[in-house]
């Protein structure tokens, strides 16, 4: 099942240009990094270092989640969804597999972007794994929030812009260090986004240690991801 799947995705991206460019755009990324973390830390660039640091590393779960996102669309144009439910194929395991596989990749990607970045120099094992675990969530979560809402590419490509917004407010987790950074616990990207600021900025945050972050950033996205494939499974009907 996994292999079949994972082979139809790879036949989805490479289909289409824009899904193309998607694939290659992590690997676009690590090089830029690769060159441009040593350029703004030899311009002692401060807090802007840190801050493309933290959109590089969230970056990847995004994109792959948009690539497994507009996949999903298609299937529904192109009538797989509906033709899956008269078929031995369990319609929730294939969509769960696409989803793996959206995660799986920005697995992958985070990976190449944290060592291309020289942030791998700095993290703490623990953290490392903690950050590799949370940060992919993005796919799957961008993956339905496209879907649940969107009936077509176009809508579904007006979401992915909007929903920047859960890449882009994390970026406050640099700054906030008090109880008031609870105002962003609702969002998934935070709590990557805290486990990195650990590391880019070591001082005393609110919730102390990055184990209980840790946690949390599993129940709020498992919440989210939770949510969110309830409603994509009502407005198709599975």
């Amino acid at each position: 099942m996994f292999r079949r799947v994972l082979k139809h995705e790879f036949k989805n991206m490479f289909r289409d240009k824009m899904y193309g460019f998607m694939m290659i755009y992590p690997i676009i990324m690590a090089v830029v990094a690769y060159f441009l973390m040593p350029y703004l830390e030899e311009q002692n660039a401060g807090i802007a270092v840190h801050i493309v640091t933290l959109v590089f590393i969230l970056m990847n779960g995004f994109m792959f989640g948009a690539i497994t996102g507009f996949t999903l669309l298609d299937d529904q144009d192109d009538n797989v969804i509906l033709s899956l439910k008269i078929t031995p194929i369990n319609v929730n395991h294939y969509i769960f597999t696409k989803l793996l596989i959206s995660y799986i990749l920005g697995l992958l990607s985070t990976l190449l972007i944290i060592i291309t970045s020289g942030f791998i120099s700095i993290v703490d094992p623990f953290n490392l794994i903690f950050i590799l675990i949370l940060s992919p969530l993005h796919g799957p979560i961008i993956a339905l929030l496209v879907n649940a809402f969107a009936r077509n590419k176009v809508e579904g490509f007006v979401i992915m812009k909007g929903s920047g917004i859960i890449l882009l407010a994390p970026i406050a987790a640099l700054f906030l260090t008090d109880w008031k950074e609870l105002f962003l616990s609702i969002l998934p990207g935070f709590w990557p986004a805290r486990l990195v600021a650990f590391e880019l900025i070591p001082m005393d945050y609110f919730l102390v240690e990055t184990w209980i972050y840790f946690i949390l950033g599993l129940v709020i996205n498992g919440l989210v991801i939770t949510v969110l494939y309830r409603t994509y499974k009502k407005r198709i009907t599975i």
